[in-house]
């Protein structure tokens, strides 16, 4: 009886942490390698990582949208065909401060994966807990 109880409880206390978006405990880092992916099966598969803490280092950069708000951004440059090089990572919002990064500055973003419920399909964002500059040491510019 003892042991059922306390697999019960284990139980509990993993469904509870599962479910508890407000306090994330998952940590999902994004590194160089397999970056593209990792990053495009969030933008394809949100609900999977609602409750998960978003970790990723890359370049800086913002721009005003068509409504007139300034977004910022952190990414990382891809590989593509016939000059057709591109860019992947995530915008991002920062409730706890000012951003005062230059475009390219590298910085290392801590968020929680949100979707806009206006807007495009798939408008998937992270808002940032931290957002730090950082050195980019031997991080890797260009990703696959």
């Amino acid at each position: 009886m003892k042991i059922f109880l306390i697999l019960l409880m284990l139980c509990f206390l993993f469904q509870k942490e599962a479910l508890g978006a407000e306090n994330p405990r998952t940590i999902c880092y994004l590194k160089d390698r397999l970056f593209v992916q990792q990053v495009n099966d969030i933008y394809l598969n949100p609900e999977n990582y609602r409750s998960k803490l978003i970790q990723i280092e890359g370049f800086f950069n913002s721009y005003i949208d068509e409504n007139n708000i300034k977004r910022y951004v952190v990414f990382r440059k891809t590989a593509g065909c016939c000059e057709n090089d591109g860019s992947s990572g995530f915008e991002f919002v920062y409730k706890k401060g000012n951003i005062n990064f230059k475009p390219d500055e590298w910085i290392f973003v801590e968020g929680i994966v949100k979707e806009r419920l206006s807007g495009e399909p798939n408008d998937v964002y992270l808002e940032a807990t931290s957002v730090v500059k950082k050195d980019k040491g031997d991080k890797k510019e260009l990703v696959f």
